[in-house]
């Protein structure tokens, strides 16, 4: 038959189609489920909703009306509006739930990480935001909604305090008179004697205070208060425990006869010959008693047998999704599109083409800045451990924090905290920071706060690397620094609420590895501390720990350290006093090779070494070719770097993959996402190309989650090399890595369906280039069989190969032993 045919009605149809109208309508009760009405309509008309004629011009918009016949799928229809599910809020707190569980905290600090991953990552649109914030109510009713306690074992508020010790020792009314109460004790007049429970409750408000007054107040016996009758029309919705007749047929019965049987006390809902409360239902008073109590229930509770039967089906089968579909196909197929979506994608299917990106922005920022968490055992013993002029840091700082919390108002504290390799520095940094932030929660605004993941103590770093050492986050994630901090001074802008949110109540800044600070990042700091807390003294009237030692590497590229002096920028480092630690304190079992590095630390170059650190230094002298392949080599240059890593690649005859850089730009017509090849990005960008091989060594080159330690500069080795289904080995998914420190990267691993060994899996990365309006995306790793001076330092690794053939920058033999 012709698709471009017109019927002038239904006969005309089912004759061109050689189909009888019996035959028409057992194919579409074929196709419906349940009761459905099919209006009679031209054929031209299929693609026309269902509308009224004056209610389309009262209207004046679009329309889609249609009987209702099946209950449920009205219901269902209204709730998914009032009750959307979060699915993705689900997913993640089960995986919040699964990692508490396994870091065995104890039942407190469990529910409050999982409160505090509720509060943070459940998304509230704006309008529900303003309405919480203003106080606004969320929802309204026409009728006032009235809960009626029916267990014998019911919960009781007692009398106040002050009442009960004006009372007598022999006194039994102790508890404050309920709802059940006072329907007890209602009037013996009228039409009140033979209301039931359910009636009082309903028709019937209790009236406090001044409203006792009124012309319609109606005083109950025994002085238990007064009642007035509602507004016809107007009646209160009852709520109540629901019992199983199966399970707990006394709790059932005793319901039916407390809600529906005219009573004065609960001994006249049973009796001398009925003594449990299903006889007395059944065969009390001849019978009348059921038909009295069937008579109320069926006024509250008409379909209260189809909604029980309706819960159990629920219970066993789930939702009936074809009656929903039927009333409302439209919604039910945006559902499944998004549910849909939400399924991971099977490994070995070929889904690239979705994966395109469109702008988006890599998410380095998290709200919530846990605490580490040490026990307080280890944390007696940290402090028992300080030597003199460590500890007398870490009460300088309590004692400032104690005045803090006594309303004394101290001035900020700028402490430069120095020292040589093995003096304890990261040690003084736990130690304050445990006891700082104990004693800053005990400050008011921490006791009103019910988000408890708000810091007192900021731990931060430069670089990733030293960061993750203390537990810590990058300046750049935790201020959302700009990656240009030429000024003019780039705001927040939008971000401000988001990161006031989370940094507003932090009193104390601990930035360590402060040599690779530059003057330009400590201004923007400052002036970042200045914006959030809406405070123009320096870094926002924070205190602030710099930890360091100078004599390690300067900042990347031609920037001074913050302890030389230069006319023409803000220098705000002449307010810091600084503390020297001289004590060795982690290299007590090779005090020699400790006191050599200190002295190297502070060695010129026009002065030569003593015979006995010449003698220890002769030692480790080898020929790199001597050297073992698989042992980190340190060089002072890029160029050396590269060289030893193709040269490794090639001695050890590995399969190596290239992989280039997927590049796009928006194209400005058509909005969509355009691939650009053979682009050259700049040594900022991520790399053109990369080389991967099982067993390689590599370094990540990016910070992907600071707290995790998959940050620039984390080693490990190529284990697993994961390409997309049907596009050759050269089109890389995932890369799998076996991690130096074993701790790192349990977010990442696990990503691939049904896999059993414990690699941490590394995807692309998608950032801005340098160039304008294009993205790149790319693995954030490089080969790392060598490495600079410059990414090692913090480090603490067994081995090493160190090459000081070019170097051309103070502490490069200091920090690479």
């Amino acid at each position: 038959m012709d698709a471009n045919a017109s019927f002038e009605d239904l006969s005309d149809l089912l004759e061109k189609c050689k189909m009888t109208h019996d035959e028409y309508q057992d194919s579409v009760k074929a196709l419906t489920s349940g009761m459905v009405v099919m209006m009679k309509r031209e054929p031209k008309d299929c693609w026309v909703n269902g509308y009224n004629p004056d209610l389309l011009r009262a209207w004046n918009a679009n329309m889609d009306i249609q009987f209702i016949l099946d209950e449920f799928s009205c219901i269902m229809y209204m709730m998914s509006y009032v009750a959307k599910p979060e699915h993705e809020m689900t997913e993640f707190l089960n995986s919040v739930i699964r990692d508490v569980k396994k870091s065995k905290v104890n039942e407190r600090d469990e529910m409050k990480q999982i409160m505090q991953a509720y509060a943070k990552h459940r998304e509230v649109s704006a309008q529900e935001s303003v309405a919480r914030v203003c106080g606004l109510p969320l929802k309204k009713c026409s009728r006032t909604v009235i809960f009626v306690q029916t267990d014998e074992d019911g919960l009781k508020m007692s009398l106040p305090l002050s009442r009960l010790k004006d009372m007598g020792p022999d006194e039994e009314d102790v508890w404050m008179s309920g709802l059940p109460d006072k329907y007890e004790n209602r009037p013996a007049t009228g039409d009140f004697n033979d209301m039931c429970l359910a009636d009082f409750a309903s028709g019937c408000r209790v009236l406090y205070g001044r409203q006792t007054e009124g012309p319609n107040a109606v005083p109950l016996q025994n002085d238990k208060g007064f009642v007035q009758k509602r507004t016809q029309g107007k009646s209160a919705i009852i709520r109540f425990t629901r019992f199983s007749e199966k399970k707990q047929p006394e709790k059932f019965y005793r319901r039916l006869l407390k809600l529906y049987f005219p009573h004065r006390t609960d001994d006249e809902l049973k009796s001398e010959y009925y003594p449990t409360y299903e006889d007395f239902y059944n065969r009390g008073r001849g019978g009348s008693v059921k038909q009295y109590v069937d008579f109320n229930r069926k006024r509250y509770e008409g379909q209260g047998k189809e909604i029980e039967k309706a819960l159990k089906q629920l219970e066993k089968q789930g939702p009936v999704l074809n009656a929903w579909n039927t009333f409302a196909p439209e919604v039910e197929v945006d559902r499944l599109e998004c549910v849909a979506q939400r399924q991971a994608i099977h490994p070995d299917e070929h889904e690239e083409q979705d994966q395109i990106p469109d702008y988006e922005v890599h998410a380095l920022y998290s709200g919530a800045i846990d605490a580490p968490k040490l026990s307080p055992d280890f944390v007696r013993s940290m402090y028992r451990s300080l030597n003199e002029t460590q500890a007398s840091v870490f009460y300088t700082v309590r004692e400032w924090c104690l005045k803090r919390v006594w309303g004394h108002n101290p001035e900020p504290l700028f402490y430069f905290i120095s020292g040589g390799a093995g003096c304890g520095k990261s040690h003084v940094i736990k130690c304050v920071y445990q006891e700082a932030t104990k004693i800053l929660r005990q400050l008011p605004r921490f006791r009103d706060e019910a988000d408890m993941s708000q810091p007192a103590v900021l731990l931060t770093a430069f670089t990733g690397t030293a960061a993750f050492n203390i537990s810590g986050k990058t300046l750049h994630s935790v201020l959302k620094l700009p990656r240009n901090l030429r000024p003019p001074y780039q705001g927040l802008g939008n971000a401000l609420d988001e990161v006031r949110a989370v940094l507003s109540n932090a009193e104390i800044l601990i930035i360590d590895e402060i040599s690779m600070v530059s003057k330009e990042l400590f201004a923007y700091v400052h002036w970042r501390f200045q914006q959030i807390k809406g405070n123009r003294k320096p870094f926002g009237g924070m205190s602030v720990l710099a930890v360091g030692d100078f004599y390690q590497l300067p900042p990347v590229g031609k920037a001074k350290q913050l302890c030389v002096c230069e006319g023409d920028v803000l220098d705000l480092w002449k307010d810091f006093q600084m503390v020297n630690l001289t004590e060795i304190m982690r290299q007590k079992d090779d005090r020699a090779f400790a006191q050599l590095l200190n002295r190297i630390r502070t060695k010129k170059k026009t002065d030569s070494l003593s015979v006995d650190d010449a003698a220890l230094l002769t030692q480790a002298v080898a020929e790199i070719k001597d050297c073992p392949p698989d042992v980190l080599h340190i060089f002072a240059t890029n160029k050396e770097v590269d060289a030893h890593n193709a040269a490794t690649v090639t001695a050890l005859r590995l399969q190596v993959v290239n992989i280039p850089a997927e590049d796009y730009r928006k194209d400005p017509r058509t909005g969509g996402m355009v691939i650009l090849t053979d682009l050259k990005g700049n040594s900022r960008d991520l790399p053109d190309n990369i080389q991967a091989a099982q067993g390689a060594r590599v370094m990540v080159t990016r910070n992907l989650d600071t707290e995790d330690g998959i940050v620039n500069g984390t080693f490990g080795t190529i284990a697993n090399i994961v390409p997309i289904a049907g596009c050759g080995p050269t089109t890389v998914k995932l890369i799998g890595l076996q991690l130096d420190n074993p701790t790192a990267g349990q977010k990442f691993r696990r990503k691939i369906a049904g896999a059993t060994d414990d690699l941490v899996y590394i995807e692309r990365f998608e950032e801005q280039m340098s160039k304008r309006g294009v993205v790149r995306r790319q693995f954030p790793m490089k080969l790392a069989f060598g490495c600079t001076a410059h990414k090692v330092q913090g480090m603490t690794m067994k081995s090493a190969v160190v090459c000081l053939k070019r170097v051309f920058e103070s502490g490069m033999a200091y920090v690479s032993p």
